[in-house]
């Protein structure tokens, strides 16, 4: 193996991220933080999942009752324990998509309040990144936010219609036996997303309507062109509500921009390899 200043300059930032996604971690567990949205998650009544008249601009839980599956079994735990581990969750997902660019982004503004909060829009860039290579992955998107599913619009302009078919099934799959286990949580949440349009909020007022044809042209020149980093960018322009933490998705175009940057280097003779991640491939 040749080492070049290059690898060790890559290798130098990537270790300079995990020991600062540590130190972030080890502050906001022994400060608390403001886990708005890991709150709502873990405190949520499977009894009633979505009571009252709550808004798709609150801290709530908005999800489909299929996010069951990933966080029912989490209340059977102390709090504090599990917005410990959710943090370490999305901040592993961060290092591994930014790599040697974590530093860059773990403290802007987006990126420290999204893993503050414990929301999922960097599981949902990991989701997307994934989903070229494990189409399954997509449900997640389609069962959580469903609009950054708009993404799934490449495959179907590129005519990929395999993976397109894979995401369908594997989503029908588990929205089916959610709700065969509790088919009232459905209607209710069916009623809660044709209660109204998703409100635009502080600090862009940017309701979905106006987005959406931004997401849309994103989409169709990414998948003209081939690339697919615009598909991430779509689907942060496509999330339901846009507030401050909405941009940390954003984060999803890292692997497609670290993988550009290799080949790049690969041109001229002196790449670092291991630059980009195993799971992303494309533009």
């Amino acid at each position: 193996m040749t080492v070049t200043w290059r690898r060790i300059g890559r290798d130098g930032l990537s270790l300079v991220g995990v020991i600062s996604a540590v130190a972030y971690w080890t502050h906001l567990t022994a400060t608390g933080g403001l886990p708005v949205d890991a709150r709502a998650y873990w405190t949520a009544d499977p009894a009633a999942l979505y009571p009252g008249e709550a808004g798709l601009g609150t801290n709530a839980y908005l999800y489909t009752p299929a996010f069951e599956f990933v966080v029912a079994w989490w209340r059977s735990i102390p709090f504090e324990v599990f917005v410990a581990i959710w943090r370490a969750i999305l901040l592993a997902t961060l290092v591994w998509l930014a790599g040697p660019f974590t530093i860059l982004v773990l403290f802007t503004v987006p990126v420290a309040s999204e893993i503050n909060s414990g929301n999922i829009q960097i599981l949902l860039a990991a989701s997307i990144v994934l989903g070229f290579r494990y189409p399954a992955t997509w449900a997640f998107v389609l069962l959580t936010k469903v609009t950054p599913g708009i993404g799934l619009l490449w495959f179907a302009l590129r005519r990929q219609w395999r993976p397109l078919g894979i995401v369908l099934a594997v989503t029908c799959g588990i929205a089916l036996i959610s709700f065969a286990i509790s088919p009232g949580r459905w209607f209710s949440y069916a009623e809660l997303a044709t209660s109204g349009a998703a409100p635009s909020v502080a600090p862009y007022y940017l309701p979905l309507w106006i987005r959406l044809p931004f997401a849309l042209g994103f989409m169709a020149w990414g998948a003209w062109t081939g690339h697919r980093w615009p598909v991430a960018v779509a689907g942060t322009i496509a999330l339901p509500v846009f507030y401050t933490i909405s941009p940390s998705m954003l984060v999803g175009v890292l692997p497609f921009a670290r993988e550009a940057l290799g080949r790049r280097l690969d041109q001229r003779g002196a790449s670092p390899r291991g630059l980009v991640p195993t799971a992303p491939t494309g533009q």
